[in-house]
């Protein structure tokens, strides 16, 4: 059960030696020390909520990212700056409650327990966190592209324990950090993200309080295969790869830093709508055999309705709004977001003026094998051929030196967020979203 109306205790290694905390509000978790976290404890932490900041992470012959906070933290509390919206201009300070790099410190008592993190970081922070949960906690994953569900399935059955658990789609924060545990610039949040819970209903118990934590609006999905099949990153940035640089790279003379968005071509263009088009393809499909699980099909109207899952320019557009000018195309929507404008790509300079994609760059690393493996599996399990998806992952594993694919096929045996590396059949699917 989460504390409430009681005196908290100070961290044991002096964060906030002296200060006492003291709430009639949910205690919070947050997993992790990036941007997205730094605002939960500026932001959420103002207005009230008790933070327990959860931040393991250790470089090799470093100290975690918890004993940074507590070293570096400023007395008077880590500054957050609203740099746009109603509050642009207003500065607050604030001071987690408690930090550790050990979860059983900080993990108990929490009733809502974010986890801001990249896919890669799911299970192992689940593996660590769940044994500590209190039996009415929710974990919330944003964003949760990348099949959180299967993993936090996995994870619970492996550690002998479940809790709620919710997924948010896209990061809700438009954020970035200024200094390590000191300074944030948090430039707005969204006016609505999807939500989906496991099991399903339960997003209708959590779903308001997590829009008073986080402050806006949530669109509740009837399950996780939308905000699986939802035209994000493993859409929006491997659309755009392949078209900037595909299996010719090497002769294409790429001689500076190419912007992502700004500079997106006609190519980038035809490989994004072609990903997406394929995509849409896979949710016709799911939709047909679990219709209760996909909910809607469709645009974005004018009212600010949308489908549950929407092609990719009608999901910029219920995403972004006004800071898009023109929607023809994706390349449009691109070109025209200002939010958007002056991304670089994932590249790097091996020499004076000659640049080379960064393979080593989450995006390969991360929106491809756990991000647009679970895209072609569930088209695999559904019947959906999806040739263009078979292309860009074959491109990228080549280089990458995996096999994701053998023969057009997913291969199970190479770690990845398809359903078949989970062992997950079509039967299994259809079985674990009709509940």
């Amino acid at each position: 059960m989460a504390m409430r109306g009681i005196l908290l205790r100070t961290s044991s290694r002096g964060l906030g030696r002296g200060l006492r905390f003291a709430s009639d509000k949910p205690i919070i978790g947050v997993c992790g020390g990036g941007n997205a976290a730094h605002v939960m404890v500026g932001d959420v932490g103002s207005r009230g909520y008790p933070i327990h900041l959860h931040a393991p992470f250790t470089p090799p012959g470093g100290i975690s990212e918890a004993e940074v906070w507590e070293r570096d933290l400023p007395a008077d509390g880590m500054q957050i700056n609203y740099a746009a919206g109603a509050r642009k201009g207003q500065v607050k300070k604030n001071k987690p409650a408690k930090v550790s790099k050990h979860a059983k410190d900080v993990i108990p008592g929490c009733k809502y327990i974010f986890i801001p993190l990249p896919v890669f970081a799911h299970a192992p922070t689940l593996t660590e966190i769940v044994p500590y949960c209190d039996d009415d906690a929710c974990i919330v994953a944003m964003p949760a592209t990348g099949c959180f569900d299967w993993t936090a399935d996995q994870v619970f059955k492996k550690v002998g324990k479940r809790v709620d658990i919710v997924g948010m789609a896209p990061l809700p924060y438009v954020c970035r950090m200024v200094t390590y545990g000191k300074e944030v610039n948090f430039m707005g949040v969204k006016d609505v993200v999807g939500c989906a819970a496991q099991p399903g209903p339960a997003i209708n118990k959590h779903a308001p309080m997590i829009e008073e934590i986080i402050g806006l609006t949530v669109k509740r999905y009837p399950s996780f295969v939308p905000i699986t099949l939802t035209p994000t990153n493993p859409i929006m940035h491997n659309g755009r790869l392949m078209g900037m640089f595909g299996p010719e790279w090497k002769s294409k003379g790429l001689n500076r830093m190419i912007k992502f968005y700004d500079e997106t071509d006609e190519v980038s263009n035809y490989w994004l709508h072609k990903l997406d088009d394929e995509n849409m393809a896979i949710a016709r499909a799911v939709k047909e055999a679990i219709p209760g699980a996909v909910g809607a099909l469709g645009g974005c109207s004018t009212d600010g309705t949308a489908g549950d899952i929407m092609n990719i320019n009608n999901y910029l557009k219920w995403t972004y709004g006004p800071d898009i000018t023109k929607w023809d195309t994706c390349k449009d929507a691109y070109q025209s977001n200002v939010q958007f404008h002056g991304v670089g790509s994932p590249m790097k300079e091996v020499s004076p003026g000659k640049w080379e994609p960064d393979f080593t760059n989450r995006y390969f690393q991360e929106d491809m094998p756990y991000g647009l493996m679970a895209n072609k599996g569930m088209g695999e399990l559904f019947g959906v051929p999806t040739p263009g998806m078979d292309a860009v992952i074959e491109w990228i594993q080549k280089e990458m030196g995996k096999k994701y694919l053998v023969n057009g096929k997913v291969n199970p045996n190479e770690h990845s967020m398809s359903p078949q590396a989970f062992g997950y059949s079509k039967e299994d699917i259809i079985k674990m979203y009709s509940a």
